[in-house]
């Protein structure tokens, strides 16, 4: 394909230039390293909503500033390489770091170096690698082996107790914390810092993760207008919460992924729909990586749903008996396929859908299936 170079640790003879290497994962690390240059690399990650807090972030810089930024959630590292190699002399380069595994972040963060780390949350998410919530904690703090300048942290206990490093530890909320002015169907207006910011979202978690951008661009010295214009801006992608109308029914299509936490701020955001004289339900599928936590989150999720006076509750799944449990009810299908012929039977009323499950469930056949239904 016209490539005058290959950097492999296979040991082959090729018809170009080679550098062998012992690792060619590293090796592309340490090339985006030696890459990025003079910019300044803003690391994002957490257990959840780290993808939006980058796009927000990322928006947000635009308005002043030339930034590169990772592309969807390529974050492993690979991915970080990737992003780091993308950078052309740009101001800044925002880069989100996932993990499945201690030490990862480290890496991630000593290939990035980045002036400011931003750590939206620690929740559940792969605590069936890592074995402890404290083992989260202590991965997701990896960023800040190698942070220069700034550590954008949740306002929380745990958080606090991180040593001082080279960095300030700047908490979100302390002090400007958002107050939320109204929501609707489409949209949260909150108030913080004596303006108000209209985002594009149904879930209040959000406001959060707009105040995460909001605190890293006035770090950045972006001032306040520039940055209600940049969140403005933003807006879900189609399979994280965005709200839907198909065929004259709402849903909240946020098949992607599923944290527990993440979930239970989606269910909080259905019933919400309850006092708009909706009927709600949720079709819910495996939340994955829980380890020994699977049966007690899923029921904690079932129970939440009937506390909260959702309609209904669909799923199906390995899973889904405990979603039921909890929710002392419901109904558990088959197949995916199955559930969908149940959806479509309640196309006519007054029905809000939450479809939510992690992204190897494949729910986004309930959305595909739905469409080409209304096409026809």
């Amino acid at each position: 394909n016209g490539a005058k170079l290959i950097i492999t640790q296979e040991r082959k003879q090729y018809p170009v230039s080679v550098i062998y290497v012992e690792n060619v994962k590293i090796a592309l690390g340490l090339l985006g390293k030696m890459h990025k240059g003079n910019t300044k690399v803003i690391g994002v990650t957490g257990s959840y909503g780290k993808t939006t807090v980058k796009d927000m972030i990322a928006l947000v810089l635009q308005e002043k500033f030339s930034v590169c930024a990772t592309n969807s959630n390529d974050n492993n590292e690979i991915g970080v390489a990737k992003t780091l190699l993308s950078i052309k002399n740009h101001d800044y380069c925002v880069v989100e770091m996932g993990m499945r595994g201690l030490g990862e972040i480290e890496w991630l963060s000593y290939i990035s170096q980045p002036q400011i780390a931003a750590i939206t949350n620690c929740g559940y998410a792969h605590i069936g690698r890592l074995g402890s919530k404290e083992n989260i904690f202590k991965a997701k703090t990896e960023i800040l082996f190698h942070t220069k300048e700034y550590a954008v942290l949740p306002n929380e206990e745990s958080f606090r107790l991180i040593p001082n490093g080279a960095y300030k530890k700047i908490f979100v909320g302390e002090k400007n914390k958002p107050q939320i002015v109204y929501k609707n169907e489409n949209k949260i207006c909150f108030e913080i810092d004596g303006i108000t910011i209209d985002i594009n979202s149904v879930y209040e978690h959000d406001v959060e993760n707009a105040t995460f951008a909001y605190t890293v661009g006035r770090i950045c010295g972006i001032e306040k207008n520039l940055i209600k214009v940049g969140l403005e801006k933003w807006s879900k992608s189609d399979d994280r919460g965005k709200l839907l109308e198909i065929n004259r029914v709402k849903i909240i299509n946020d098949c992607y992924n599923a944290s527990y936490e993440s979930m239970v701020s989606a269910i909080r955001t259905l019933a919400s729909f309850s006092s708009r004289g909706y009927k709600t339900v949720a079709v819910l599928g495996n939340m994955m990586e829980l380890g020994e936590d699977t049966a007690r989150l899923h029921f904690n999720i079932g129970e939440l749903c009937k506390k909260l006076k959702i309609s209904e509750l669909f799923t199906c799944g390995e899973y889904g008996k405990f979603y039921l449990d909890g929710y002392e009810g419901g109904i558990k299908f088959e197949s995916v396929f199955d559930m969908i012929d149940e959806i479509k039977k309640r196309s006519k009323g007054s029905f809000v859908f939450l479809i939510k499950a992690s992204n190897s469930e494949n729910y986004g056949r309930i959305l595909s299936e739905l469409r080409e239904e209304n096409d026809k």
